[in-house]
Order: C-alpha cells, then sequence, then structure tokens
C-alpha cells in the first residue's frame, strides 16, 4: 500500500493570501466611496428707505409801510434734502407758495399774490452723508447732486413750480442742503400786520 499523506499550506503562502485578500478589500472601498460635499447660500435683503425735502420756516425781518412804492425784503431759506431709497433713480425738489394772507393785525390787510415771491439765486449744494457730489452734470445730462438750472441759473417768481435741485440717475443717493436766497415785494400801503404764505416742497423720482 503506497503512504498517503496530505500536502498543507506553508504559513507563509496562508500569509501572503491574507495579505492578499485584505489589500483586495481595502481597494474595493477606496474605489467605490462617494466624495461628500454641500453647496450652500448665503441672502442677505437690504430693505429702501425715504425719499424727503423741506425748508425749515423763514421769518422775513419786518418792513415799515410805505406811500411811496413797493418795499423788497430778502432772506435766505434752508432746503434739505435726503434720499434714502436705495433705488439710484435720481430726484428733483421744487418749490411753490401760495399767496400771503393777512393772518394778524387788525387792519384788514390785503393779501399779498404769490408771484411778489421769488427766488433771486441759490447757493452750493454741499453733502453730510453718502455719496459724494459730482459737479461735472450738465442741464441735459445732469449728475449732482446740482442745481435745477446751471446755464440759467434758478431765479423766477414761485407763483408756479420751480426746480431748484436735482439729481441724475444714480447719483443724489445721500443727505444734502442748499441755501436759496428769496425776496418779498411788500406792495406800498399795505396795511400793517402778519402776512402768511404756506411754501410748499415737493421732490420726484427720476431728473
Amino acid at each position: 500500500m503506497l503512504p498517503v499523506f496530505a500536502i498543507r499550506p506553508t504559513p507563509a503562502r496562508k500569509t501572503a493570501a491574507k495579505m492578499l485578500a485584505v489589500t483586495a478589500l481595502t481597494a474595493g472601498v477606496l474605489l467605490t466611496a462617494p466624495s461628500a460635499f454641500a453647496a450652500d447660500s448665503i441672502t442677505q435683503t437690504v430693505t429702501g428707505g425715504s425719499r424727503t425735502a423741506s425748508v425749515a420756516d423763514l421769518a422775513l425781518a419786518d418792513v415799515a409801510t410805505s406811500h411811496s412804492g413797493t418795499a423788497l425784503n430778502t432772506g435766505v431759506m434752508t432746503l434739505s434734502v435726503d434720499d434714502s431709497t436705495g433705488t439710484g433713480a435720481g430726484w428733483n425738489v421744487t418749490e411753490q407758495v401760495s399767496s400771503f394772507a393777512y393772518t394778524a393785525g387788525g387792519n384788514s390787510g390785503t393779501a399779498i399774490p404769490a408771484a411778489n415771491f421769488s427766488i433771486t439765486s441759490v447757493g452750493a449744494v454741499t453733502s453730510s452723508a453718502g455719496q459724494a457730489i459730482d459737479a461735472t452734470g450738465t442741464d441735459v445730462a445732469p449728475t449732482g447732486p446740482q442745481s435745477g438750472n446751471i446755464d440759467t441759473g434758478v431765479t423766477g417768481t414761485l407763483d408756479g413750480p420751480v426746480t431748484v435741485l436735482r439729481a441724475g440717475a444714480s447719483f443724489g443717493q445721500g443727505t444734502y442742503s442748499q441755501a436759496i436766497n428769496v425776496n418779498l415785494a411788500v406792495p406800498a400801503n399795505s396795511r400793517a400786520g402778519t402776512y402768511t404764505g404756506t411754501l410748499t416742497t415737493t421732490i420726484t423720482a427720476a431728473p
């Protein structure tokens, strides 16, 4: 009878087989693992504010009644403008006055017509906050803020609206002020007392 014997793998072969199996498993994991990342967004909302224009109350100096002619009384109004809308639309400001009604004195005075109140000139625009003033604009292509009429100046009676200040599109996004020189022609033989007019300041979007 022939001898029977079995061939067993040597320890070295067993070790090699295990290493091969581990290597193959690791490679499989590396090849199939997906990449992990996220694309998230951050949003910010900016809300617009208001567009305003105003002139402080003005008390003109007293004048004496006159028999010989009209008395001219001068004064300075200060216009304040702010554009916090965040639209960049530009804007323009107009001024208009009512007739000067006789409001106190007890002498039955007659109202002074609105046409007797005039703008004689306007001062330079100044900025206190926001966008800087751009002085390169023209009446046709305004930047500014700038005078309502660069070529001829701002003058005229205020019985109708007069544009005193304006800003072109993408300009005037800030706080500004302007001096407006005015005079009131007081008719001869005006009764003693107080006369009061209402000044309407209007700011509109777009130059």
